[in-house]
């Protein structure tokens, strides 16, 4: 077998094969073998089948199909080994000479580019030390309170802090705004979720009545849009609910769990906003260190795994969507924009992504970093008892492929980090 590579741009290689006769007559036996294998004939058991009655009952061409099909896909891998190749994907097959003494075909691969690491030992990385201050505390037990709360529909005037369900309309030079027209919307008096002052024009209402009104937008409002303009506003109040909040001590503390105290609540609610912002500055920390190495090498990024990316990106930012009742093209409809304009915001993103992936790819190889197959088993296993308890079903063997793939990145990934973490100089 002869073996050529021609090295093009974005990680693209053109890889060519050359087999002669008696390479080619190896793989025309392999054909024949397993074809008459394969085959179910009256008289033979089966994978007992002669060759020559194998060949007689599919015919030539059928060999010759079978045979094409092995050289290629034997000769390209050893060709890619051979040649210490790393691929990304294959592509684009050209048959160039297929005669009966010699196959010359070609074939385009993309591979991982060469990366050129820039310093990755005693890097210098300021840690931050971590604190839960008691505003944080009572914020959060603020909102368990809130959950727990009961309603008391009420027909006297709304005042601040209820709870009133609306029909309302927002507009701007005579135009409804994207967004500012709904029924049967519920909001609590004084947390604004829209323009500042908007909830409190309920005060003083009744459920059926109506009132319009203009506000002036504060100049730094978020929408830019309205910012600093005026727009005239419409509600009728549907319906008014006090909020019954239950009273914050030991007692209701019992009702949350294994709390004998309210106390007990704060600590449990500190120690977990700490594991939180622990895992944050862990995360920060990691995205440091991958920077500044980032900062001092050079990669050529392959479009191929920048698509992938995007693709992954908009996957994620779709499984958010629906957790929270939306729907990818509603969002998009709504800020009017393509799934591909989408990808073009985040393709800055999506290359900066897919450098510190390829780096962290590179550190691995460098420092010899491997996960045990048993590693892999261990968590995969894991993955798929969690996934059956909640009710889903095990995919196909290739999307447990993919499944142990990730696992096994994701683990290696973590080797990688905790190397860079214990040679890191953190202040």
């Amino acid at each position: 077998m002869k073996t050529s590579v021609q090295k093009l741009k974005d990680s693209q290689v053109k890889l060519v094969v050359e087999l002669d006769k008696e390479e080619l007559d190896f793989y025309v036996r392999e054909a024949e073998k397993r074809i008459a294998n394969g085959l179910k004939i009256d008289g033979f058991r089966e994978g007992r089948v002669p060759v020559d009655v194998a060949r007689k009952k599919v015919g030539d061409e059928a060999i010759k199909s079978e045979a094409l099909q092995l050289a290629v896909k034997q000769s390209a891998a050893e060709a890619i080994e051979e040649q210490k190749l790393e691929i990304i994907e294959h592509h684009e097959l050209k048959i160039n000479e297929n005669s009966g003494t010699k196959l010359i075909y070609e074939t385009m691969l993309t591979i991982f580019p060469e990366v050129n690491l820039g310093e990755y030992k005693g890097l210098d990385v300021k840690k931050n030390n971590i604190e839960v201050a008691p505003q944080e505390i009572d914020k959060t037990l603020g909102e368990v309170v809130k959950n727990r709360s009961q309603f008391e529909v009420s027909n006297e005037p709304a005042r601040k802090g209820d709870r009133a369900e609306i029909d309302f309309e927002v507009k701007m030079d005579g135009n409804i705004l994207d967004g500012g027209k709904s029924e049967g919307y519920p909001l609590v008096i004084g947390e604004d979720g829209f323009i500042p002052g908007f909830s409190e024009q309920i005060i003083g209402m009744k459920p059926e009545e109506e009132k319009e009104f203009s506000l002036n937008v504060p100049a730094d409002y978020s929408e830019k849009k309205v910012a600093g303009k005026t727009v005239n506003c419409k509600i009728k109040v549907n319906k008014v609910e006090h909020i019954i909040k239950p009273e914050l001590n030991d007692e209701f503390a019992k009702t949350l769990g294994a709390f004998s105290s309210l106390k007990d609540v704060k600590d449990s609610i500190r120690e977990g906003l700490k594991m939180e912002k622990l895992e944050k500055e862990k995360e920060r920390i990691r995205i440091a260190l991958l920077e500044k190495i980032l900062d001092k090498s050079s990669l050529e990024v392959p479009a191929v795994l920048v698509d992938r990316q995007l693709d992954s990106m908009v996957v994620s930012f779709d499984r958010e969507l629906h957790q929270k009742g939306m729907e990818l093209s509603l969002y998009l409809a709504h800020i009017k924009k393509t799934q591909d304009e989408l990808k073009k915001d985040w393709r800055e993103s999506a290359v900066k992504q897919v450098k510190l992936a390829l780096i962290t790819r590179e550190i691995a190889k460098k420092e010899k970093l491997k996960v045990e197959e048993k590693e892999v088993g261990g968590e995969l296993e894991l993955a798929i008892q969690q996934f059956v308890q909640a009710g889903g079903n095990i995919g196909s063997e290739e999307e447990v492929g993919k499944l142990k793939n990730r696992i096994h990145d994701v683990l290696l990934n973590e080797k990688v980090f905790e190397f860079l973490e214990g040679n890191a100089k953190m202040a």
